[in-house]
């Protein structure tokens, strides 16, 4: 039977950056691992990456790696500032063209967005979030670091990269210089934009000059700064215009900085909510290649916007930690079988500013030195799993990959638990997607799922289970201190959010965590709905 043809078929149709050609238009995007503060770190980060080619991805962009000691993220970040780090670089991309994929090094110079005191930018402006207090580059500093960018550059094609990336946006050191939000120098690297575009642009030539004209160079620019007092629109698009010049072989679109108060990367942020960014660069620039970029987690989004001619290359960055397959799997059209980014910030974003590697909380495997291998049990095991939420269902799947026969048990008639009522809250409804992930696997895996069967004395009846795994969740609590909770009106969250019973208002939500949030979020948006709705239809 022939192969089915890919549905996508502009996402995997090839390109070209200039020498190099990509099988596809997925670019999977430059992500903080921490993976360097391990003791084996070179060897986790080519696994890793590695990983990641064998199943399909166009293009990898490495972790920012800092040309100098003041650039680093930490003071043993990941960088490529000395010969005898080439070494180490070659193990990674070595590995990466072993598995049959492409990889760019992304240099990035951190600044202010450095967690050590010795950081640097282009003004002694505070970052709101750091105990450090940065100090102004001199003009003989600034003369070194973009030489050490050139550097940079020349160790990372000794090193094997297939491109490189330069970072000017999302806040570190380059953008630093270009907004006046943190430029306040007076001398040539401050004040008009071509003097807070010059190191930039000082950058992007030596770069060039270094690496030669036919080496492809990717640019990741700030096209859309959601910062008061940072770049406009029309700075961001005459920053393209001056670098023109040295090469851009593909303009990836940059959106925000870290410490915005608008979310770029949150679930509350709709799919590909910034891609009018890139429109207004293909409306300037309609020569150039561009990337779009920013919560574009589904693959069929990404054939959409490709469709569309905002952009010829779709960038994602968390959805390969959820799924390192998802390019295998959309090639193949096995759309249900991704395991889907749900945008939640918690193992990827949230470890990497506490310092701990990157992982991913639909993804328990993600990071591990051992990602996306299962070894065998010594023997064969019969393991019976009592609960069908979201960790019942994470152990099944571990436990059957790994030989055992399972049976999961759950008493209700859906799989997932808490996950279930969780996706109902407005902008969590993507966890939805996590469930249907996780079910699929446990039917492709082999696991006999009990629905309506809770584990009691009978489920051990006449069954000889090696092991019995518990994971049969918690039940709301209700405080005994609080009179009247045994009238009618009372609910407890499950009954509103599972059986959609509905409350009068005005309501009181007694507890403050995140459940409670989450509920009270739902009761907001739900009150009134039938009126507006029949409202709207009759108007």
């Amino acid at each position: 039977m022939p192969e089915a043809r890919p549905l996508l078929g502009r996402l995997f149709s090839p390109i070209r950056l200039n020498r190099l050609r990509l099988p596809n238009r997925l670019l999977m995007s430059s992500m903080h691992l921490n993976l360097d503060e391990c003791d084996d770190a070179w060897r986790r980060m080519a696994a890793f990456y590695a990983l990641r080619a064998r199943e399909g991805v166009g293009l990898i962009v490495s972790a920012g790696c800092a040309p100098d000691e003041a650039g680093k993220t930490t003071q043993g970040g990941f960088a490529l500032c000395r010969d005898d780090e080439i070494a180490g670089h070659r193990l990674i991309t070595g590995a990466v063209h072993e598995a049959g994929g492409r990889i760019a090094l992304q240099i990035l110079h951190f600044g202010r967005e450095a967690f050590h005191g010795g950081m640097v930018s282009s003004s002694a402006e505070r970052l709101p979030s750091s105990v450090f207090t940065p100090r102004p580059l001199s003009e003989a500093e600034i003369q070194a670091t973009v030489a050490a960018h050139a550097d940079c550059a020349a160790r990372a094609v000794a090193a094997g990269y297939d491109a490189i990336e330069l970072l000017f946006g999302q806040g570190f050191l380059v953008h630093q210089f270009l907004a006046p939000a943190c430029n306040k120098r007076t001398d040539r690297w401050g004040g008009s934009f071509d003097n807070r575009a010059r190191l930039a642009v000082e950058i992007a030539a030596a770069v060039r000059r270094r690496v030669g004209a036919d080496f492809p160079l990717i640019f990741r620019l700030p096209c859309m700064d959601l910062l008061p007092d940072g770049l406009d629109a029309e700075e961001s698009m005459a920053l393209i215009g001056k670098l023109l010049p040295y090469g851009i072989d593909l303009l990836n679109v940059s959106i925000g900085w870290h410490e915005s108060e608008v979310p770029t990367i949150a679930a509350a942020v709709p799919r590909a909510a910034f891609a009018d960014a890139a429109r207004l660069a293909r409306r300037r620039y309609p020569q150039l290649k561009l990337a779009v970029s920013n919560r574009v987690n589904d693959p069929r989004d990404g054939e959409a916007l490709l469709l569309d001619g905002c952009a010829d290359v779709i960038a994602m960055a968390r959805p390969f930690l959820a799924d390192p397959a998802l390019a295998s799997k959309a090639e193949s059209n096995r759309f249900d079988e991704i395991n889907a980014c749900i945008a939640c910030n918690q193992r990827c974003l949230d470890h990497v500013l506490t310092g701990q590697p990157v992982g991913c909380s639909v993804n328990p495997d993600c990071g591990l030195s051992d990602e996306g291998r299962y070894p065998p049990l010594p023997r064969a095991m019969e393991v019976a799993v009592a609960g069908g939420g979201i960790s019942g269902m994470g152990a099944a799947l571990f436990l059957a990959r790994r030989g055992a026969r399972v049976t999961l048990f759950e008493a209700g008639d859906e799989l997932g638990g808490q996950l279930r009522l969780a996706a109902r809250i407005p902008q969590k409804e993507e966890f939805a997607a996590t469930i249907r992930h996780y079910r699929g696997e446990l039917l492709r895996a082999g696991v006999a799922v009990r629905l309506g069967c809770r584990f009691d004395e009978r489920a051990l009846d006449g069954a000889r289970w090696d092991h019995v795994v518990l994971a049969q969740g918690a039940a709301p609590r209700r405080p005994e201190s609080v009179p009247g909770l045994e009238l009618p009106h009372v609910r407890d969250y499950a009954e509103v959010l599972e059986q959609g019973c509905p409350v009068a208002f005005p309501v009181v939500v007694i507890g403050g965590g995140g459940i409670a949030c989450d509920l009270a979020k739902y009761l907001a948006a739900k009150r009134g709905k039938l009126t507006r709705d029949a409202r709207a239809y009759l108007a």
